[in-house]
């Protein structure tokens, strides 16, 4: 690989299209937050600003992997992998929270290592691709990782980890039948928890009662999508916030979304991302590297996913998850998570000149 030297901007230093998205989709959230709340204040409890903060932090993180060269990130995929699998076991250790184990109170912040999962995973199964190891192992250590998230539990999370699992095994060679043994396998142990009782009772219920009921945040949530119309609410002052929709601003912040700003506004969020989506497929074509087309290809899954799961989720098409929409839902850990994929994203366009 060519050494480079790597700048902050300009045209050795980031992919400027890149970073326009990326600026772009967080200014889209402050936003929206925005119409959500009673104005910035600067205070930590204040949504529009706290999401500021961590929006510069991402920022920061965006540019300082720039710095990090392809190499050295599949050098330390390893004990990165190995670091966020430990602070997942040690977080059942901590005290829960609304019956559930899923972050470390840091005071200030919360931090939620299931978020970092996903990268680490990532970059796990492509390094162990690239280097031939046995896909039987690379398997077993993947799903005692998504168990671990299991168990916490975050029945939607783990149903991501599992999509990138298995999308990264089916762009390897691995034969098609091998595939449907896994999913065979984890219907077994499905079905297996299910009996043994160790399947948490609200993620049934949750499952249940959305063949039973009508849940109430989903329905509010399509009467505010469908309320917002062509262009939205957003300069219309006596109409805003006028529909109640809990957890509004993460779980539900899209609906919020699509109400201030219509469906020209739903058109801008999702050209963004298809944009983002085509630039990168292009590098996945292009690039002779093994490990940054896995990375890539793992990535992508990974955000596709959470954009579907998270408006499915929105239109009452399946059961509540929680899954945040990325760059666009209240949260930290969801934020620099993102950002940090956006970076190692930037560093691969960076080391396939790719500037534009």
């Amino acid at each position: 690989m060519r050494d480079r030297k790597i700048t902050l901007l300009g045209p050795e230093g980031t992919n400027l299209t890149l970073l326009i998205i990326f600026l772009v989709l967080n200014f889209i959230s402050w936003l929206t937050l925005f119409t959500l709340s009673d104005g910035l204040s600067f205070d930590l409890n204040n949504s529009l600003f706290r999401q500021i903060v961590f929006t510069l932090l991402a920022v920061f993180l965006f540019f300082a992997i720039t710095y990090i060269s392809m190499d050295q990130i599949n050098q330390y995929t390893f004990p990165f992998f190995g670091l966020i699998t430990i602070l997942l076991i040690f977080i059942f250790a901590t005290d829960p929270k609304e019956g559930v184990r899923r972050w470390y109170d840091l005071g200030v912040i919360d931090f939620q290592p299931s978020e970092y999962i996903k990268i680490a995973l990532v970059l796990f199964i492509s390094k162990c691709f690239v280097e031939n190891y046995n896909k039987v192992y690379i398997g077993a250590f993947s799903l005692f990782s998504i168990s671990l998230v299991f168990f916490q539990p975050d029945l939607g999370t783990t149903t991501l980890l599992i999509v990138i699992t298995l999308s990264m095994f089916l762009v390897s060679d691995i034969k098609i039948r091998s595939i449907l043994f896994l999913l065979l396998l984890g219907g077994v142990f499905f079905f297996i928890f299910l009996e043994f009782g160790l399947i948490n009772q609200y993620q049934l219920n949750r499952v249940t009662n959305f063949f039973e009921t009508v849940d109430f945040a989903q329905s509010q949530s399509r009467l505010a999508i469908s309320s917002g119309g062509i262009t939205g609410q957003f300069f219309e002052a006596d109409k805003i916030n006028q529909i109640f929709i809990p957890v509004q601003s993460t779980d539900f912040i899209f609906s919020a979304f699509a109400y201030q700003f219509g469906f020209l506004g739903v058109l801008l969020l999702f050209g963004l991302w298809i944009f983002f989506f085509y630039r990168v497929a292009r590098i996945i074509l292009t690039t002779n590297s093994e490990f940054e087309k896995f990375v890539l290809a793992g990535f992508s899954a990974s955000l596709i996913f959470q954009i579907y799961i998270n408006i499915s989720t929105v239109i009452g098409v399946i059961p509540v998850t929680g899954m945040p929409f990325p760059l666009l839902s209240l949260g930290g850990s969801s934020i620099i998570a993102t950002s940090v994929i956006f970076g190692i994203i930037n560093r691969i366009f960076i080391e396939n000149n790719v500037v534009i």
